[in-house]
């Protein structure tokens, strides 16, 4: 009996056993969760302006958990199979109107996201070119290696203009009216046709232009002629010194009562003429000629008095600088030299200037009244002893404006 219940047990044992291995195990097992891409950034301008056709704009992006990106304009896509992350840039009609842009992030599995951001273009309204209703160019004296050289203008529809010479913008031009008369700098003197440009701009920064050909070598000016106004001789002839300046010029001569008494000459440098020692004046003139022939000329009166007229003071040295005209007259400055005088005076076109009291026999003094009037002027210094004898020499300054 003992031992049929033992069996049974064992039994039982072995049948729990063999229906736990055999069993499959039928609870659930976790889904996973799909992943959603995201727009993080979408970037691009809220308007832009247009002239015509098309206009660009640039658009940038970021997104998370994205494989690709598209883009759409106002429902449209225009660009695909772009990076989940970068920047693109697309063409939207120029005209007035919004328009929406949409960026499509695209995940693997193929869920999607969006952002839209919407965009006005504005075309701008046509806008009208300037106008140069007139432009004239009137070239002067040659000063130094410039030639002066005004323009007179008028303009339509512009807020600026300047100037070009041969191409280039010369020195001060800021502040020029719109219309009116300017002076252009820089041009320069020297024979050769030269261009001077007047470009007209208006607010849109565009411009148009109207050129003038003009030709360097201007009339030219003696600036400075210097001879004795009195010379004292013995002989049946007498040497005078004569010196001038001038601008312009290419060559020069001096000429005695008319006829040439020195050919050849530089157009700025100094000469001695012969005189004839006779009782009476004489003319001694000077012909400053041009490259293309031009000429300016001026002549001086000489007294000779044959004799020696015994002792007299001497006049060294006379040098004239002449600074810019202030009003209807400029202060010309002199400087010089004199021996044996007490005294000494300057007359202006053979008039007493005034203002001339206490003069120094040599040193400097400020010579009044000289006009300017671009024409020449003779500057004239007298140097008298304490006998009441006298000797002049006589300077011409001309061109001053």
């Amino acid at each position: 009996m003992r031992k049929l219940l033992i069996a049974g047990a064992a039994a039982i044992l072995l049948a729990a056993c063999s229906s736990g291995s055999n069993s499959a195990d039928t609870s659930p097992s976790p889904t996973q969760a799909a992943t959603v891409p995201t727009v993080s950034q979408l970037k691009m301008k809220s308007a832009v302006h247009c002239q015509s056709g098309q206009v660009p704009v640039e658009v940038k992006w970021e997104t998370t958990d994205a494989d690709s990106a598209a883009i759409s304009v106002d429902g449209t896509e225009v660009s695909k199979d772009l990076e989940p992350n970068g920047s693109a840039t697309i063409d939207l009609e120029c005209k007035d109107a919004t328009h929406e842009v949409m960026l499509m992030a695209t995940g693997a599995d193929g869920q999607s996201a969006s952002e839209v951001h919407k965009i006005k273009t504005v075309k701008a309204q046509p806008v009208s070119l300037p106008v140069i209703d007139n432009f004239t160019v009137t070239t002067g004296a040659c000063s130094g290696s410039a030639l002066q050289a005004t323009a007179t203008y008028t303009t339509t529809g512009a807020t600026t203009v300047a100037f070009e010479v041969d191409g280039q913008a010369p020195g001060a031009q800021a502040g020029l009216d719109t219309s009116g008369t300017a002076n252009v700098p820089d041009v320069p003197c020297d024979g050769k046709s030269h261009q001077i440009t007047l470009v007209a701009s208006n607010a849109a920064n565009q411009n148009v232009q109207a050129t003038q050909t003009v030709k360097g070598a201007a009339t030219p000016v003696i600036t400075n002629f210097s001879v004795a106004s009195q010379v004292h001789c013995t002989g049946s002839d007498v040497a005078v010194k004569v010196t001038w300046a001038s601008t312009g010029g290419t060559s020069a001569e001096v000429t005695l009562d008319g006829g040439v008494a020195a050919k050849g000459q530089p157009a700025s440098g100094s000469t001695e003429v012969s005189v004839p020692c006779s009782q009476g004046s004489q003319k001694i003139g000077l012909v400053v000629t041009a490259s293309d022939g031009k000429q300016a000329s001026v002549v001086h009166t000489i007294q000779t008095i044959p004799g020696g007229g015994g002792a007299k003071p001497v006049i060294n040295s006379f040098e004239l600088t002449s600074p810019r005209c202030e009003g209807d007259t400029t202060v010309t400055k002199a400087t010089y030299s004199t021996s044996d005088a007490t005294s000494v005076a300057f007359l202006v076109d053979g008039e007493d200037p005034g203002m001339q009291a206490g003069l120094p026999t040599s040193g400097k003094a400020n010579v009044p009244d000289v006009p300017c009037d671009g024409e020449n002027h003779q500057v004239t210094l007298v140097a008298t002893n304490s006998a009441g004898k006298s000797v002049q020499q006589s300077q011409t300054v001309g061109g001053l404006l």
